[in-house]
Parts: C-alpha cells; structure tokens; sequence
C-alpha cells in the first residue's frame, strides 16, 4: 500500500464511524416534514387516530393564505404537537372532519356570541384563527419577547385541541412550561410561554 493511502484510508474510516455534531437542545431544533412524508413515519407514538381538515376564509383577509395553510399543517405535523398524541391531520380541498379558519377579526363573533373579535375560538367543526392575532400575536405574548412563529404554533394548537376534546387548563406552578391549553394570550400567572402540548396534554387525546 502506498504511502499516501493510508491517510485517505484513514479519513474514510473517521468519517464513516464519527458520532453526528450535536444538534442542540430540541427546543431550538426545527422540525421540517420533507415532501411526500406522512406524520405516522419515525414517530414513537403511533396513530391511534386520522383526522382530515379543510382550510377556509372569513371576511376581509390580508394574510398570506399559502402561509396559514403551511404552517398550519407544519404546526400539525410537528412531533411535539397533537402527533404525540397519536393523532395525525391531514388536509383536503373541501369538508375533512374539521374546518381550519382565518378569519377577519370583526367576523370571529358571527360564528358564536360566546366568541369575541378580540381572540381566537371554536365553535362546532369550526376552528377559527383571528387574524388579528394570526398577523400580530397578543400583547402578553410579545411582551414576554417570543416569536411570531411560535405564537402561530401555540394558536393553532389552542384551537384544534378544543376541537380535540380539551378544555382550559391552568398555571401548574410558576416558572413551568405553560399547558397549551392554558390561554397564554392573555398572560401565564407565572408559567413559561410555551406553544406545544405538554406530555399529559397529548396522552389525553390518545384513543379519542
């Protein structure tokens, strides 16, 4: 073997059997599905449960639609969401179990008097993103310094684990991560800002 084989030899070799770079703490990694990859593939939890939305449009709305539905479904397609929960989403054109809405804030009330034009809500099949919020976050949200990303996973996550079956839930104890279900837009009482469904929130829609 000549002298300058060993080398490249051995450089294969470290490369082929070298442990992967750290990627960071998992809350600062971002989770993007990659084209024709369904939600069940790699996942821990299986599927216990296969929903199907459609994504529609109420009053005026300014917001990018493309956007609202990419990342709806990232937001639904994330391993930290309601997929821990064994539930997978998946989008068509028209009906699916549930509607996904950006509405126009002063239309929110039109689905419920019990709904404001202020927040988000769910009525029904109906899950109704104020775009309002969707273009702007809230003011306790921002002023905690968290991203406009984020808000937009915590909103949706919100909405659709009302449609899921859950209710409200409060601040566990100060300094936590807030439940998804807590209403973070108007403040925490102490927990973290926190946009996904804590462990016990997404075991409690597993077989619903």
């Amino acid at each position: 073997m000549t002298p300058r084989v060993v080398p490249l030899l051995a450089a294969l070799v470290l490369a082929l059997f070298a442990p992967p770079a750290h990627a960071g703490p998992a809350e600062h990694r971002r989770w993007t599905p990659t084209p024709g990859h369904h939600a069940a593939d790699g996942f821990a939890v299986p599927v216990s449960r296969r929903v199907t939305y459609s994504v529609t449009t109420r009053g005026a709305i300014t917001a990018s639609l493309e956007v609202f539905r990419r990342l709806a479904q990232e937001t639904y397609d994330d391993p930290r969401g309601w997929r821990n929960g064994g539930v997978e989403f998946r989008r068509v054109r028209r009906g699916g179990s549930f509607t996904l809405v950006l509405a126009a804030a002063r239309t929110v009330p039109s689905f419920s008097s019990s709904c404001s034009s202020t927040w988000s809500c769910r009525v029904g099949r109906y899950v109704i993103i104020n775009q309002e919020r969707w273009l702007h976050a809230s003011p306790a949200w921002n002023a905690a310094g968290r991203s406009l990303r984020d808000y937009r996973h915590l909103v949706v996550n919100h909405e659709t684990g009302h449609w899921l079956g859950r209710g409200h839930a409060s601040c566990p104890a100060g300094g936590r991560p807030a439940p998804v279900m807590m209403q973070q837009s108007k403040g925490t009482n102490g927990c973290r800002f926190n946009p996904w469904p804590l462990p016990w929130e997404a075991a409690g829609v597993r077989g619903r």
